[in-house]
């Protein structure tokens, strides 16, 4: 008998102990039954620890494994120590101050059935640290469009079984998806990223290499769905911009983190692409390359 893919959700976790309780509980919701949690936590020096055991302690019925590191090594670096024991075929990166929707892996699982691409993003709606809703439909959706949206809305109510999306046909190097907790990956279409060494060049924003390197080797899709809450708080790298109304005002910090990701992505992914030429052949290599000049 045919069976669902199992999904594993990599939680990575650093010094949100007022939130880390919240997402994993919010995980725990899923309408999509066959999944595990992993939680990396990157060297709390706050409670995270303590209240993450405490959750998995009273939850002996789910799959959850925690693994601490003995030092800080930044996000893109917890992603791939997850990604290292995950058992789902499919994965989604979560960060540790986000909320899902119990529909959550349900949509996300029925895209990818429909489709064969590397990973999908999903719309996000905005909360604050008190979880209240500032947005249904968040500036940090890129895709964001209001004929879309609308027909998503329509399917629902005339046909519940069924989920509006859009392939991505865009550029290298850009931006087209919803922050990081958004995605989910087909396993097999990130797991050479296992061989990536320079994690450090990624401690910050990792999904903007993340989500290129994946849509590169097998394209992706935007669910127009808001299935995520995006929580903007002052500690997170979000607030480090301003949202008024339907615009969003970099501060110098993050203008400068949008520079360094921008210049760094291509030299970073061909370096990487070469690197491994043996694992995908020199001629799907060269194919690769050229894709990211064009």
């Amino acid at each position: 008998m045919l069976k669902l893919p199992q999904v594993s959700f990599i939680v990575t976790s650093y010094n949100y102990e007022k939130y880390i309780l919240k997402t994993l509980e919010s995980i725990k919701s899923q309408t999509y039954t066959n999944f595990e949690i992993i939680v990396i936590d990157d060297c709390s020096k706050d409670n995270s620890c303590e209240i993450i055991e405490q959750f998995i302690s009273d939850n002996q019925d789910l799959k959850i494994t925690l693994i601490k590191h003995e030092q800080n090594k930044g996000q893109l670096a917890a992603m791939i120590s997850g990604l290292k024991i995950a058992q789902g075929q499919f994965v989604s990166f979560i960060d540790s101050d986000d909320i899902l929707m119990p529909d959550y892996a349900q949509t996300h699982i029925r895209v990818h059935l429909q489709t064969s691409v590397a990973f999908t993003s999903c719309q996000i709606m905005e909360i604050d640290g008190d979880d209240e809703i500032h947005t249904l439909c968040s500036i940090s959706s890129p895709a964001y469009n209001k004929d879309e949206m609308l027909k998503q809305v329509q399917d629902d109510i005339e046909n519940p079984s069924q989920t509006f999306f859009n392939i991505v046909k865009k550029h290298f190097g850009g931006w087209y998806w919803s922050p990081n907790s958004s995605a989910m990956f087909r396993k097999s279409s990130i797991e050479l990223i296992l061989n990536y060494k320079n994690t450090d060049a990624w401690r910050i924003c990792p999904d903007k290499f993340l989500f290129n390197f994946a849509h590169l080797i097998g394209g992706s899709a935007i669910i127009y769905k808001p299935l995520a809450a995006y929580r903007r708080h002052k500690n997170n790298a979000g607030n480090c911009t301003l949202v008024t109304g339907n615009k969003k005002l970099h501060n110098d910090k993050t203008t400068i983190i949008n520079i360094q990701n921008n210049l760094k992505i291509r030299p970073e992914t061909i370096k990487f692409l070469w690197q491994e030429r043996k694992n995908l052949g020199y001629r799907n290599t060269l194919n690769l390359i050229l894709k990211i000049f064009y």
